[in-house]
């Protein structure tokens, strides 16, 4: 195990810091601004892992949710924003298929960019445990240790985010 290898590691971790963080947030804006935080230092965590799928997928969902942060903030209608990204995502990811494993990456995405055009939390939420349910068997195939934990922690934090906020 490299250099490389270590550095990528860490940035795991203030990825999956941030995106722990995020579910705790009270509003989707909130949450959507520091997911795209996360997202970022998720895309170089697996391009030095060389997981490019999974560092593609998550370039995808970053540019998504800056789109959808940007339909939010101008009133748009974000139905028709997903259906042109979410094919998009999928013909890209596809592209860069490396091994069957490259499938929880690409759905993870998908489920997350979905996830984003309602206004409910609640369901931002749920949304949230299924792309992390994805993201983790990524991490265990790449070998991504930080992810691995951290995925699995993340699991657990919005699970008891979604008990903690979800609306009466």
């Amino acid at each position: 195990m490299d250099t490389k290898f270590w550095i990528a590691q860490f940035i795991g971790l203030i990825a999956f810091c941030i995106l722990g963080c995020s579910y705790y947030k009270k509003t989707k804006r909130d949450i959507l601004l520091l997911q795209m935080m996360a997202y970022i230092a998720f895309i170089i965590h697996y391009q030095l892992l060389g997981g490019i799928t999974g560092s593609v997928c998550n370039l995808l969902a970053l540019v998504s949710f800056i789109i959808i942060y940007l339909f939010d903030r101008f009133k748009k209608n974000k139905k028709i924003l997903v259906g042109i990204l979410v094919p998009i995502l999928i013909v890209i990811s596809f592209l860069t298929f490396e091994n069957i494993y490259s499938i929880f990456p690409i759905i993870g995405s998908v489920v997350a960019v979905f996830s984003f055009i309602t206004d409910k939390e609640d369901l931002i939420r749920k949304f949230g445990i299924v792309a992390v349910i994805c993201w983790l068997i990524y991490a265990i195939v790449y070998n991504s240790y930080v992810s691995i934990i951290f995925e699995f922690v993340t699991l657990i934090v919005v699970t008891i985010a979604y008990f903690k906020r979800r609306k009466k």
